[in-house]
């Protein structure tokens, strides 16, 4: 089974899911600083929902770039990761309404953790569609991005139910961690060049 139309959607699918992000911001009510200062936690969650799919995206650009085949396991595990992608716009406008309260920041942390664990799915199923794909081992063998990220959700879920709700913030923290994808990979790449 060919894995390009499955890019491509998935490609389609994040560009609208960005697009949508950027609609949901509103001008602010007047036109000063003030008034765009007001508007502060709109901006803050808009440029992290941004960044966390495009570090979604190149992540899972960098996977499929290593992956030989796909079967049907892949293709419903993509389309749960992509669904998981889709709720980010209703997430991000809620919390920017309502930055401080505990529904809107355990929804976004909710989405973050359902993302993280459908990449992880995505990945397995990538291995197990091809038993000699070496290059998508790497995701499993002593890699333990996606362990740490949805370990960090879990906390960051728990701290911000039983201390404070901004405590989900955290989730944001995992962004350091995904920003370069997996460099082992790219080093099977050149070897085989």
């Amino acid at each position: 089974m060919s894995k390009s139309r499955l890019e491509a959607f998935t490609d389609a699918v994040i560009a609208i899911v960005m697009t949508i992000l950027v609609l949901e911001l509103h001008e602010p009510t007047a036109g000063s600083f003030a008034a765009l200062f007001e508007e502060w936690h709109r901006l803050v969650i808009y440029v992290v929902s941004f960044l966390m799919l495009a570090i979604y995206w190149n992540n899972h650009h960098h996977m499929f770039q290593a992956a030989k085949a796909i079967n049907g396991k892949v293709l419903w595990a993509n389309n749960l990761f992509i669904l998981s992608l889709s709720v980010f716009p209703f997430v991000t406008s809620w919390m920017g309404d309502y930055f401080s309260d505990l529904a809107p920041q355990l929804s976004f942390g909710i989405a973050i953790m359902m993302a993280d664990v459908m990449f992880f799915a995505v990945a397995f199923n990538l291995k197990k569609a091809t038993d000699d794909n070496e290059t998508v081992s790497i995701f499993f063998n002593k890699y333990y991005k996606s362990w740490i990220s949805i370990g960090v959700n879990v906390v960051a879920l728990l701290l911000g139910m039983l201390i404070r709700p901004e405590l989900f913030i955290l989730n944001a923290l995992m962004l350091a961690l995904w920003v370069v994808p997996e460099r082992r990979i790219e080093r099977v790449f050149q070897q085989h060049r």
